[in-house]
């Protein structure tokens, strides 16, 4: 079991030491690239080899320091297919399921850092072997004295520490997105926001708020999702207690019927639309690992990442997916413009050529009916539209599509996997009805 690494110049080294293989693995397409334009067939199965082997790299890393670097590639994983070749996004998914674990000093050392006691002195039963080890924490079964079953989410040590000196490391983190993402705007703003998001979820008294506060808004609306039971005698800004809740994994829940995951789907869906027009409260965290299911019911277990969006920013946000809707170019064009995606002097082409992307990537949102993702391929529609685009140097649009964008994405690929039906249009308009 590795020693978890917190200080800056650990994770720094770690980290550098990941970007040179990395890097190398890479300089062979940079050289190609710049003297060939053509690539037979051959060639692309070699090129995509080495992003794959210097993928590889890259995950071992995120998964051993964990923090603001796994939550990042696990960030990148629910993308899917939609802006890496779906062989690498792939890669990143491994970062849902699990990394390595703390080690037994470690784990007792932060029950006695929250409650000055070990965790047999805690709960009846208490299993140090984990079931899950994520990028903040792991989760442990337990028995609470008065015999209900329990999970006990428990941080890593100095792991605050660890995000901090991540986000020192900037420039590092820059070169591992520039690496994958060679063509990104200036996304400074992210990455801030990005970092007031990871260190908030550190915070689990925080985390238990954002349960209980979702269990109100949404229990009345969608008594289909269930939110586990908080023990608050046995939580602490590092230890988290709740209910123990089973269900089947989304891997599993590919095996149900038709009918079961079109209604999941549309569960989902609705409750997405909700949360950004009703409540502008979103739980915005959709890894598959923080989910479990059941026929008709879909159990959320972490509350890290929500987000709270003001009034103006949605009414925003809905004109820009009204204009899609109506297929109109002009008004997208002028939504674009408030959202901060484009600016006044880009080239009409430029509006025209994206808006025709977005109207095939948002199909569904247009058409009354009962429909499904469309069987299109978003990483090729994308790379289409980036031919001929440059976005470095560009401002990226405000912060707030940061969480909302990652919460799309989940949906938008949990639907897809599914293969869900469901009713787009008007169920939409059920939770716009005042915009």
């Amino acid at each position: 079991m590795k020693k978890f690494k917190s200080s800056q110049l650990s994770r720094l080294t770690k980290l550098g030491k990941s970007l040179v293989v990395a890097t190398g693995h890479l300089a062979i397409d940079a050289v190609k690239n710049k003297t060939q334009d053509l690539i037979d067939k051959s060639d692309r199965a070699q090129e995509l080899t080495r992003k794959i082997s210097a993928t590889k790299e890259i995950v071992q890393s995120m998964g051993e320091l964990k923090g603001a670097l796994m939550k990042l590639g696990q960030m990148i994983s629910i993308t899917e297919d939609m802006v890496l070749p779906p062989e690498i996004s792939a890669l990143f998914r491994e970062l849902q399921k699990t990394s390595p674990p703390m080690s037994h000093k470690d784990l007792h050392s932060v029950f006695y850092k929250s409650f000055n006691k070990r965790p047999l002195e805690l709960y009846a039963e208490f299993d140090e072997t984990p079931i899950a080890a994520a990028s903040i924490g792991q989760v442990h079964l337990a028995k609470t004295f008065s015999g209900e079953q329990v999970a006990v989410k428990v941080q890593y040590p100095q792991i605050v520490d660890a995000i901090k000196n991540d986000f020192k490391n900037i420039d590092r983190i820059n070169q591992l997105i520039n690496l994958l993402f060679p063509n990104k705007p200036d996304i400074e703003h992210y990455v801030e926001e990005l970092r007031r998001s990871l260190i908030e979820e550190c915070n689990y008294l925080k985390e238990r708020e954002h349960l209980e506060r979702y269990r109100e808004i949404y229990s009345s609306e969608f008594p289909q999702i269930l939110v586990p039971k908080v023990f608050p005698e046995l939580c602490s800004e590092n230890i988290l207690t709740l209910e123990y809740m089973t269900g089947d994994t989304f891997g599993e829940s590919l095996s149900y019927s038709q009918t079961e995951r079109d209604e999941l789907g549309q569960i989902l869906f609705d409750s997405h639309m909700f949360g950004i027009y009703n409540a502008r409260f979103l739980h915005t965290d959709p890894q598959n690992g923080n989910y479990l299911f059941r026929p008709g019911k879909i159990i959320l277990m972490d509350f890290g990442s929500v987000k709270e969006f003001d009034l103006d920013f949605i009414k925003k946000y809905h004109h820009l997916l009204s204009a899609i809707e109506r297929d109109q170019l002009e008004e997208y064009r002028r939504a674009m413009l408030d959202l901060g995606f484009f600016e006044e002097s880009d080239e009409i082409d430029l509006f025209h050529k994206h808006f025709e992307m977005v109207k095939k990537l948002y199909l569904p949102y247009t058409r009354q009916g009962i429909y499904s993702i469309e069987k299109i391929n978003p990483f090729e529609m994308v790379q289409d539209f980036m031919k001929g685009v440059s976005l470095k140097g560009r401002k990226a649009p405000r912060e707030d599509f940061l969480l909302l964008d990652r919460a799309n994405l989940g949906l938008y690929s949990k639907l897809k996997t599914w293969n869900s039906h469901i009713d787009w249009l008007t169920r939409k308009r059920k939770y716009t009805i005042n915009f």
